[in-house]
C-alpha cells in the first residue's frame, strides 16, 4: 500500500513540474529567436519529456502493485465475510434478512473493499496533482484560485447527494438480485438441467429471469434521470465559472497584466485544475457507494477476529443422552416445530422417530445435534448440562438432504472428520461399512475420482451411490451418538434390507436415532416415538404400539396393505360405534 502511495505521490508531483517546464519551454519560444533563448526552450523541452517519461513509468509500476494489492485485499475481506458466516447461529439462516446481509457483505469483500485503496489512492494523487497546479498558478497569476474552486464545487454537491441515494437503492434490489441469482443457477446448473428440460421450465424461468432484470432496470433508469439534469446543471454552471476564468485570463494577457508565456501557462494549468475537480466529483461519487458497502461488510464481521475455530475433538462414548421437556419454534411460526419433547438416547441402541411431513423429526434431531439451541427444556450428557458444541463433538449426522462435494472420493468420506484427512486405514474402513468399497472400486481413479461431471476428468454417481458415500461419511467419524436421517431414500429394496439387517452390528456401541417413513425400517428399534405436530403422542416398541391400535397402528397398515395388495383399513376415527 505505501508503495502505491508514494507512486501516486511522484506522479502527482511531476505533473506540476511539467506545467512550470512548459512554461520555460513558451518562455523561450516567445522571448524571441536568440540562442539562449532557443537553448533554455530545448532544456525545458527535454525536462517536460522526461518527466512524462517518469510519470508514464510511475504510472505501469502503479497498476503493477495495484493489481497484486487488489488480490490481497479481495482474500482478506472474501475470508472475513465467510468466516463469520461460518460463525453465524444456523437459526439466523432462516431469516430472508439475514442473506441479504451476506450479499451485501460479499459485494463489499469482492468489489468495494479492492477497489477503496485505489479509489482513495485516486483521490490523493487528484488532490496533489490539484495542489501542485495551485502552486504552479499562487506563481503565476493567483487570483485564478477562487474561480477554480467556486466551478468545482456544484458538481461535488450533486456527488455527495448521489452517493447516499444510489446505496438506498441498491439495498432495496438485494433481494431481487438474490432472485436473479438463483434463477441463473437454475437456468445454467448441471444438475437442475435435467427438471427443466423434462418439464419444460426454460422459458418460464428465462422470463421470470428478464423480468428480475426488468425491475432493476426500471429503478436503474429512474435512479439516473432523476440526477442526469442536476448533473448536467452542475457541470454547465463549473464549466461557466471556469470560461469566465480564461476570459479574464486572456483579457490580463492582452492589457499587459501577465506576460504571454505564463498566460499560456496559466491556461494550461487552469483546464488541468477543471479536469482534476471534474475527476474528484466522479470518484467521490463512487466512493460514497464504496463507503457504505464496507459498512455493511464491518457490520456484518463486527464480531469476528479470525478465522472459525476448529470444531471440538470427536468425543468418543458417553452413557446417557437426555431430553427433557424440549421446545423450538421457527420465527415468525404460528407454532413450535417441537413441543414439550422428552427422551433418552444410550450406546448400543436404536431409537426410531416417524411421523408425517412436518412433524418436527428433522427439527428435534438438530436439537439433540446441538445445531440449534432449544427455546425451553434441557439437554442432558450423563446428567450434566450439555453445551452446543459437545451435543456436535458427540454427533455424527447423515442429513435427508445430504451435501454431494464436488470432490474427490476420498474427501467427500473423509470430510466426515476433518482431523482424520489423510488417515487411509480409516477411509477404507469407513467405505467398507457403508457398502461403499464396491463402488469406489469400478470408479477410474478409485478414492482418488473426482466426483461431478461439470469438472475436467470428474464422473458421477447414481443417488443410491451418492447416499452410500454419504453413510461412509458417518462411518468415518466415529462418533458415539448418530443420527440417520432417511438413510436409504435412494437405495434399492436390497441395498435397504442389507442396511438394517445389519445395523446394530455396523452401529455396535452407538447410539442411533433413525428417521425413516418406512415401518419396515423402524420396526426392530427398541423404542419408537410417534410425532405429531411437533409432540410426541405415542411411544414404545412395534409390539407394544401395534397392541394400542393408535396412530402407528394404522399407518403401519396402510404401508403393510400396500406391499400386501389388502384393502386399506379405515382409521379407528372412521370405524362405526
Amino acid at each position: 500500500m505505501s508503495i502505491v502511495l508514494l507512486l501516486q505521490i511522484g506522479q502527482a508531483m511531476g505533473v506540476g513540474g511539467m506545467l512550470l517546464a512548459v512554461r520555460g519551454v513558451a518562455g523561450g519560444l516567445l522571448a524571441g529567436h536568440g540562442s539562449d533563448d532557443v537553448s533554455r526552450a530545448a532544456v525545458s523541452a527535454l525536462v517536460v519529456m522526461a518527466l512524462a517519461l517518469v510519470n508514464s513509468t510511475l504510472n505501469i509500476v502503479g497498476l503493477t502493485h495495484q493489481s497484486i494489492l487488489r488480490v490481497g485485499i479481495e482474500r482478506d475481506a472474501v475470508e472475513a465475510v465467510t468466516s463469520a458466516t461460518a460463525r453465524t447461529d444456523l437459526l439466523e439462516f432462516e431469516e430472508p434478512g439475514f442473506h441479504d446481509r451476506v450479499r451485501l457483505a460479499l459485494a463489499a469483500a469482492q468489489v468495494h473493499a479492492p477497489n477503496l485503496p485505489f479509489t482513495v489512492m485516486t483521490v490523493t494523487r487528484t488532490a496533489l496533482t490539484l495542489v501542485t497546479v495551485v502552486i504552479a498558478l499562487i506563481a503565476m497569476a493567483w487570483w485564478l484560485l477562487p474561480l477554480l474552486l467556486v466551478a468545482a464545487l456544484p458538481s461535488i454537491r450533486v456527488a455527495l447527494l448521489q452517493q447516499r441515494a444510489h446505496f438506498d437503492l441498491q439495498r432495496r434490489l438485494t433481494e431481487n438480485q438474490r432472485t436473479a441469482g438463483y434463477l441463473t443457477q437454475l437456468l445454467t446448473g448441471r444438475d437442475e438441467a435435467k427438471e427443466l428440460r423434462a418439464f419444460g421450465l426454460g422459458r418460464t424461468f428465462f422470463d421470470r429471469l428478464t423480468a428480475c432484470y426488468d425491475r432493476t432496470l426500471e429503478a436503474e433508469v429512474a435512479f439516473r434521470r432523476r440526477f442526469l439534469w442536476k448533473e448536467i446543471r452542475a457541470r454547465l454552471a463549473g464549466h461557466a465559472v471556469a470560461a469566465a476564468a480564461v476570459g479574464g485570463l486572456l483579457l490580463a494577457a492582452v492589457t499587459g497584466v501577465v506576460d504571454a508565456p505564463t498566460a499560456l501557462t496559466a491556461l494550461g494549468g487552469l483546464l488541468v485544475g477543471v479536469q482534476q475537480g471534474i475527476m474528484i466529483t466522479s470518484v467521490l461519487r463512487a466512493s460514497g457507494d464504496s463507503l457504505r458497502y464496507l459498512r455493511e461488510l464491518r457490520r456484518f464481521t463486527a464480531e469476528v477476529t479470525g478465522p472459525p475455530a476448529p470444531p471440538m475433538a470427536t468425543r468418543r462414548s458417553f452413557g446417557i443422552l437426555t431430553a427433557r421437556n424440549l421446545s423450538f419454534a421457527y420465527p415468525g411460526a404460528a407454532r413450535p416445530a417441537v413441543d414439550g419433547v422428552s427422551l433418552d438416547l444410550r450406546p448400543g441402541e436404536v431409537v426410531a422417530l416417524v411421523g408425517e411431513n412436518g412433524s418436527g423429526k428433522t427439527t428435534l434431531t438438530k436439537l439433540l445435534t446441538g445445531l440449534y439451541s432449544p427455546g425451553s427444556g434441557t439437554l442432558l450428557v450423563d446428567g450434566v448440562p450439555a453445551m452446543a458444541a459437545e451435543l456436535r463433538a458427540l454427533s455424527t449426522v447423515l442429513f435427508q438432504d445430504y451435501l454431494r462435494y464436488k470432490l474427490s472420493v476420498a474427501e467427500n468420506i473423509a470430510l466426515g472428520d476433518p482431523a482424520f484427512l489423510g488417515d487411509r486405514g480409516r477411509l477404507l474402513e469407513a467405505a467398507r461399512r457403508a457398502g461403499a468399497a464396491r463402488i469406489v472400486a469400478d470408479l477410474p481413479d478409485g478414492y482418488d475420482t473426482r466426483l461431478g461431471a461439470e469438472f475436467t476428468g470428474g464422473t458421477d454417481l447414481s443417488l443410491g451411490q451418492w447416499q452410500r458415500i454419504a453413510l461412509a461419511r458417518a462411518f468415518f467419524r466415529q462418533a458415539p451418538f448418530v443420527v440417520l436421517d432417511e438413510p436409504t431414500a435412494a437405495m434399492d429394496a436390497r441395498a435397504e434390507a442389507d442396511l438394517f439387517a445389519r445395523m446394530r452390528e455396523l452401529f455396535a456401541e452407538r447410539a442411533v436415532l433413525l428417521i425413516s417413513h418406512r415401518f419396515s425400517s423402524v420396526r426392530s428399534a427398541d423404542r419408537i416415538h410417534v410425532l405429531r405436530r411437533g409432540r410426541v403422542v405415542e411411544a414404545g416398541t412395534h409390539d407394544e404400539l401395534m397392541a394400542a391400535d393408535g396412530i402407528y397402528a394404522e399407518s403401519f397398515r396402510l404401508q403393510a396393505a400396500a406391499y400386501l395388495d389388502e384393502p386399506v383399513p379405515r382409521p379407528p376415527s372412521a370405524r362405526p360405534a
